[in-house]
């Protein structure tokens, strides 16, 4: 039996009882392995410890390379010192022990006697886990307790470091740093002789000030850029500037020296709230837009918000996708649609259902989503009764429009593509491309609670998988196979009952 150990220590505890604890884990967990030899148990060579890594999720790098080698097979058992150190939380502790279960996996805690084959044995291992959790919970409280406390007394408690000051080495408190509290100075006397913070941002670029540059603990590299409206507005209104610091909208004096005379500071403060409160008043020139709220990508599942461009003097408005916007990454390919085509299709394609001379007030009450991809120009709207309707988005004729090429060979059906999107996520996280899950969603600005929606595909049989991957492109119409069927098979962890339930699924729909 292949035998794995999987440590985990708190960073509340020293570097160097951390390093012996950890020594002490994996000794008792040798120990175990070598009493358990006439049973032809072998301890594998990988290590997984996630050192540093709190117990309350599960996105941990050595536990997800750990469930990885347990869906390949390299793996029979795990070990650890306390149940604790797998989880804190009984929700992922039961997912574990489901995956465990699936995959012909054994749980063993080397320090703790309980046979979870009794019912007795779970419900030791459950107040075992409820403790553990309740622990967790109470270090956090005090943490947070801690942190208020020393907020109150002025002390710096972390975070991005700001232009003018730098974190003292030893930690604790921030140091002035004169080149930069210059600079922090002339911004503030720039922004007090101005009219305007646009004409003090115009004078503050003429001057090539920029924000500051760090290096985080990691070593990554903050690099220092032009101030922008925002981060300008930042700077002025910061507290830090003045020897004051902010908890919970209260001012306490600060440890750290000042750096702005209080009487410059107010009265720079002072105008940006006259500023603020002028603009309040006046309107944003907003555009109507119908689909606002509820149109969606169906590709990445980001909102499409409303926006437009200007041509010879011509508004054009259409709905583009959040995710495709992002400069940096485009982590979705999903086009723009232009707001005229989509909407004026919508409306002549709910009237045979929702009855002649439609508004959008009365379409706004009848449609809780409507979902649009870019590929096959196909919309799918969701209903308040929970009934849902497809239909292609007709191609236009005008100077400047594209159509797709791919639009006449069918398109490739929506759960083929997040069942190879599923693959690709996992794939990423386990080979160390991102970090976990987490950022990954907000890599893609999709929530946590899509991404694990998407990820449950790849609970499905393997054999399954490959039949999606490979579906036949829709010509016309809704897809065979839909997500949320899919979803419900993918909940039991019987591949030979998910394969009888994906093969019913499939006589029903043809």
């Amino acid at each position: 039996m292949r035998c794995a150990i999987y440590t985990r220590k708190s960073t509340e505890e020293g570097l160097e009882q951390a390093f012996n604890s950890l020594q002490a884990q994996r000794e008792a967990a040798e120990a175990y392995i070598a009493s358990q030899q006439t049973r032809g148990w072998v301890l594998v060579p990988e290590q997984y410890n996630d050192g540093g890594f709190s117990g309350s999720h599960l996105e941990r790098p050595a536990l997800q390379r750990l469930l990885g080698d347990l869906d390949a097979g390299g793996i029979d058992c795990v070990l650890v010192y306390k149940v604790d150190r797998l989880s804190r939380s009984l929700l992922d502790f039961a997912r574990l022990m489901e995956r465990f279960e699936r995959t012909g996996v054994s749980f063993v805690s080397v320090t703790q006697e309980f046979n979870t084959t009794t019912s007795m044995g779970r419900l030791t291992l459950n107040i075992l886990l409820s403790f553990a959790q309740f622990e967790r919970e109470i270090i956090s409280e005090r943490t947070r307790d801690k942190l208020s406390a020393a907020r109150c007394k002025g002390k710096w408690i972390g975070g991005w470091p700001v232009l003018g000051y730098d974190v003292d080495p030893k930690g604790g408190r921030l140091l002035v740093n004169a080149k930069e509290a210059a600079q922090v100075r002339q911004i503030y006397r720039i922004a007090a002789e101005a009219s305007t913070l646009e004409a003090a941002l115009q004078e503050i670029t003429a001057r090539s000030y920029q924000t500051k540059a760090w290096n985080s603990r990691a070593g990554k590299p903050h690099l220092a850029r032009p101030f922008s409206r925002m981060t300008l507005r930042l700077l002025l209104s910061n507290v830090l500037y003045k020897g004051s610091v902010c908890h919970k909208g209260t001012l306490y004096a600060g440890e750290h020296e000042r750096i702005v005379d209080q009487e410059l500071w107010e009265k720079v403060y002072a105008q940006l709230e006259l500023r603020s409160a002028g603009q309040r008043g006046k309107a944003h020139g907003r555009q109507p837009a119908p689909l606002a709220g509820l149109l969606y990508c169906a590709e990445c599942g980001s909102a499409m918000p409303p926006t437009f461009t200007t041509r010879d003097g011509r508004r054009y408005k259409y709905y583009s996708c959040q995710a495709a916007r992002r400069k940096e990454m485009k982590p979705c390919s999903q086009n723009p649609v232009g707001a005229r085509d989509l909407e004026t299709s919508l409306l002549r394609n709910l009237e045979p259902s929702l009855g002649t001379g439609l508004t959008w007030e009365a379409v706004r009450k009848s449609i809780v989503r409507v979902a649009y991809e870019g590929i096959s120009q196909r919309a799918s709207l969701a209903f308040n009764d929970g009934t849902r309707m497809e239909y292609t988005v007709p191609a236009v004729n005008r100077p400047g429009w594209r159509a797709d090429a791919a639009s006449d060979g069918g398109r490739v059906p929506r759960v083929s593509r997040l069942m190879a999107l599923a693959i690709k996520f996992e794939r990423l996280v386990r080979e160390g491309g991102v970090r976990n899950y987490r950022d990954l969603a907000a890599a893609g600005q999709i929530s946590r609670a899509r991404m694990s929606q998407i990820m449950r595909l790849s609970d499905l049989a393997p054999e399954i998988q490959e039949q999606l991957l490979f579906l036949p492109k829709t010509m016309a119409g809704p897809d065979r196979f839909t997500e949320k069927s899919l979803r419900q098979i993918a909940r039991s962890i019987d591949w030979e009952w998910q394969e009888k339930q994906f093969l019913a699924l499939g006589e029903q729909t043809l």
